[in-house]
């Protein structure tokens, strides 16, 4: 084992599955799986023992199942020793509730497992588990300064000691950017990946009714994107979609993109129209892409939007801010601090697209704030 790896745990019920992912993880020069472990008990004991900086976990597993897991790493963890956790399962499908209370209790994000043969599917899941663990890796090292840096298919974020032109940190700050920009927004537009979910659930309790809509696009597979709809539903009492292709856009409502493909704005008219785009884009792994995302919208209603990154891995949106904000759009960030991965808002600040950094807990009180004042 080399000391410069970054060290990963497979906790899963299954020989087979622990040998597949032990297998693609080790194929990587940067990373090596350290230890395995058949259910979360054992697994408990493993990492007080081996110290993994990212576990990999199974949610249906005997004595301690995933989520147990989750919620014991929470509480007895301080965070600056408490591993990035990727979940793993079948069980964060289509209609389950799984998905999102391991994100609530503490899980980075997910990939649900192939419903063929896993054989079948290495080269695409390598791929994301590749994306996500040296992402979340690079997350790791802001708080743990004597670990090495691993080189991996996306850059290190470096911001420049200077802030970028004009960008502006703080609520108290926002209503510098209005005093430019008081254009009336048609549309509310948020970019999202790992950590969004969370994120988003936070602008949610603040969030006052809107009077103009909001569509979402963050990163997820197909199927999950209904069940997170109904989810924000459920606990904030509020009209969540998940949106459907040729879908007119109410004012009021929110719209969450359908995961397993690209979305894109249409304006008809007066009217906004949701489209889905199944098409295979060069360099857009992730689905929906934000970038493809906020181009359809720079399209339709020009600089009349409210845009927002959160919390994700990669440069997702970070060439289409730019342009929107430069055109005269009101662009905003999640802060570094609060995010899961500041992949997203990093390189979108990097590159010029934002306007202000605003802390999390107080991102739909910002929301509101603008549309008081542009939306009279």
């Amino acid at each position: 084992m080399s000391n410069n790896n970054i060290k990963i745990m497979v906790i899963d019920d299954s020989v087979l599955i622990r040998k597949y992912v032990t297998n693609i993880i080790n194929s990587f020069s940067d990373m090596e799986v350290v230890t395995t472990a058949p259910n979360g008990k054992i697994g408990l004991q493993k990492f007080f023992l081996y110290h993994p900086d990212i576990i990999i976990l199974d949610i249906e597993m005997p004595e301690m199942n995933g989520l147990e897991f989750l919620k014991y790493i929470q509480a007895n963890c301080a965070p600056s020793v408490r591993p990035k956790i990727l979940v793993f399962s079948s069980l964060v499908g289509e209609g389950s509730t799984t998905t999102f209370e391991a994100l609530a209790n503490g899980a980075a994000d997910f990939i649900r497992k192939p419903e063929g043969k896993i054989a079948d599917n290495l080269e695409v899941i390598g791929r994301q588990m590749s994306i996500m663990i040296r992402e979340l890796y690079q997350t790791m090292l802001k708080n743990r300064d004597h670990l090495p840096i691993h080189p991996g298919e996306i850059p290190e974020i470096i911001i420049p000691p200077a802030a970028p032109e004009g960008l502006l940190f703080g609520l108290d700050n926002l209503a510098k950017v209005w005093e430019t920009k008081m254009q009336r927004p048609q549309l509310i537009a948020i970019g999202s990946s790992t950590g969004g979910p969370n994120a988003i659930r936070k602008i949610m309790a603040t969030l006052k009714l809107i009077p103009i809509p909001m569509v979402i696009a963050q990163h997820m597979p197909t199927g999950f994107t209904l069940e997170f709809a109904k989810n924000l539903t459920k606990i904030y009492n509020r009209p969540v979609f998940e949106a459907k292709d040729g879908d007119v856009l109410e004012n009021g409502n929110i719209y969450v993109c359908p995961g397993g493909c690209h979305s894109l704005i249409k304006s008809a008219g007066d009217k906004l129209v949701f489209k889905t785009d199944t098409a295979e884009y060069d360099g857009f792994f992730f689905k929906p892409s934000v970038d493809l995302f906020f181009k359809s919208i720079h399209q339709a209603v020009g600089n009349r939007v409210i845009g927002v990154i959160l919390s994700g891995m990669g440069r997702d949106g970070s060439i289409e801010s730019v342009n929107l904000r430069n055109d005269g759009a009101i662009m905003m960030a999640q802060d570094e601090k609060s995010s899961v991965v500041w992949g997203m808002p990093g390189n979108s600040i990097k590159n010029g697209g934002i306007d202000i950094v605003i802390e999390i807990s107080d991102m739909g009180e910002a929301v509101n704030r603008v549309l008081a004042v542009t939306c009279k």
